[in-house]
């Protein structure tokens, strides 16, 4: 009986022991700090309490009391309280990282649009054990963004999602469908205006010298590839001769470039132009809607491209791929590869078709290549 009540009273010894000591684990954490700038051993070297709506580079750098190897550390940052009431609560971020080094850094990317004022917070955990919440705030003005141009280029095709080139050339078949320029925009303010003048320089049109042909303009933010283009009218050609296309931002010229329409037979080649997807919008095939972006019902997606001056005996390639399905079960996988000999002048029509089944979600890639060698790549999503 002494026996049984003794062990009674190491249980409930037990019982209340274990909380009080599990409450008095040591803090694997030492320090956090917010800050705008790190060392390059992860130490904070500007620490702030309130951040600027465009702040770019936003850090907390954990000073842990110990490295491991075995253990990781992990962080979720918090919109506690917006002051425009959008946001409650609302986690923006969270990144793991291994607990090798005495400081463990973990970095804050805003977007293209600016972090709404309020209250924010960054919560820690240690191997998955919640240790500390840290409190900071974004207030103030923001700078007044300037609109930068880069990576300006002519191209034939573009990226149907996204909106940025697919290849880069300064010379232009004149049976061309559409001659685009495309430049990348970052630092936008709400509504920047970006314009585009084409000028027709010189060439077989006699009498004809520096004069402007087209003008289009479109309102920019934040930070996004901008395209514009001519098409010939009709069934006509483009004028051969040389061009210009002048970028402004604003009415401020940023970027001027040159290029060359110039007959067919003249395009040195092998040369790839017009990469694009497209579904049919009718039982007959007339119609068709070129787009980057399919619903996984769909029963067929089709690509088209022209091949230029290709040389005789050429092995064209085309190839779906499946880049990555939304439910990760499939990452580069090949779904259908077409082959063909061509040379000459060519157009080339491709299609992907369903099965019984929807197709899976997730990005998908169409590739052209000759002789093995990769001419173009189109992106596409299915969702």
């Amino acid at each position: 009986m002494r026996i049984a009540r003794l062990a009674t009273y190491l249980v409930l010894f037990v019982a209340i022991l274990l909380p009080v000591w599990a409450g008095c684990q040591a803090n694997p954490i030492e320090a956090v700090s917010i800050c705008t700038e790190v060392t390059k051993d992860g130490e904070p070297k500007t620490v702030v309490n309130t951040l600027a709506p465009d702040a770019s580079d936003i850090y907390c750098s954990i000073k842990l009391a110990s490295p491991s190897e075995k253990s990781n550390v992990k962080v979720e940052w918090y919109i506690i309280n917006s002051e425009d009431g959008q946001y409650t609560d609302y986690m923006i971020g969270n990144e793991t990282i291994p607990a090798r080094t005495r400081y463990v850094v973990f970095g804050f990317v805003r977007s293209d649009r600016l972090l709404p004022t309020g209250s924010y917070q960054v919560k820690i955990y240690y191997d998955n054990r919640y240790i500390q919440s840290v409190p900071f705030s974004v207030g103030g003005e923001a700078a007044a963004p300037t609109a930068i141009l880069s990576d300006a280029v002519m191209c034939t095709s573009l990226d149907l999602i996204t909106g940025r080139p697919l290849d880069k050339t300064d010379i232009f078949p004149n049976d061309s469908a559409a001659i685009y320029c495309v430049v990348k925009v970052t630092g936008a303010s709400f509504g920047t205006n970006v314009k585009a003048r084409w000028t027709y320089i010189d060439g077989e049109l006699e009498g004809i010298k520096n004069k402007d042909i087209h003008t289009a303009s479109t309102r920019v933010e934040g930070r996004e590839y901008v395209s514009f283009s001519i098409g010939r009218s009709g069934g006509n050609t483009f004028p051969n001769g040389n061009y210009e296309a002048v970028l402004m931002v604003e009415d401020t010229e940023k970027e001027r470039l040159k290029f060359r329409v110039v007959e067919p037979s003249a395009i040195p080649g092998p040369f790839v132009s017009e990469a694009m997807t497209f579904a049919y919008t009718d039982e007959e095939k007339t119609k068709i809607d070129i787009t980057g972006k399919f619903a996984s019902t769909i029963k067929e997606i089709g690509f088209s491209a022209r091949a230029y001056n290709v040389p005789p005996g050429t092995e064209l390639a085309v190839r779906w791929i499946l880049k990555r399905s939304d439910d990760a079960i499939y990452a580069d996988y090949l779904l259908k590869e077409d082959k063909a000999v061509i040379e000459g002048t060519t157009p080339i029509i491709a299609a992907l078709k369903r099965g019984d089944n929807d197709m899976p979600k997730g990005d998908y890639l169409v590739t052209i290549a000759m002789n093995g060698s990769e001419m173009v790549t189109l992106p596409f999503r299915v969702q």
